[in-house]
């Protein structure tokens, strides 16, 4: 299977200081022309670190191969804005 490659590319990776809704809204506007099957293996080229350990520990661990169901944990995992201003003080 060959991926696509849009021609418009994210350059912030998400690390858990930006807007975790806003993020995903950018990256789906910049990815919309690609087949939703490939979101979920093109998606972790936008991550730092820890959120590229979660979808590691998701990807390889679970075979997670939905877009909707890779999106939900994404979002229910690093929506910090009720108690945390970051993932860092997440993990404190």
């Amino acid at each position: 299977m060959r991926f696509g490659h849009p021609k418009v590319r994210l350059t912030e990776k998400y690390d858990g200081r930006n807007d975790l809704r806003d993020h995903l809204a950018r990256w789906t506007k910049v990815y919309r022309s690609e087949p939703h099957p490939e979101w979920v293996h093109l998606f972790y080229h936008n991550l730092d670190i820890i959120p590229v350990n979660w979808y590691l520990g998701i990807e390889l661990c679970h075979g997670t191969v939905e877009w909707d169901i890779l999106r939900e944990g994404f979002l229910m995992t690093f929506n910090f804005e009720d108690g945390f201003k970051s993932i860092n003080e997440a993990l404190q």
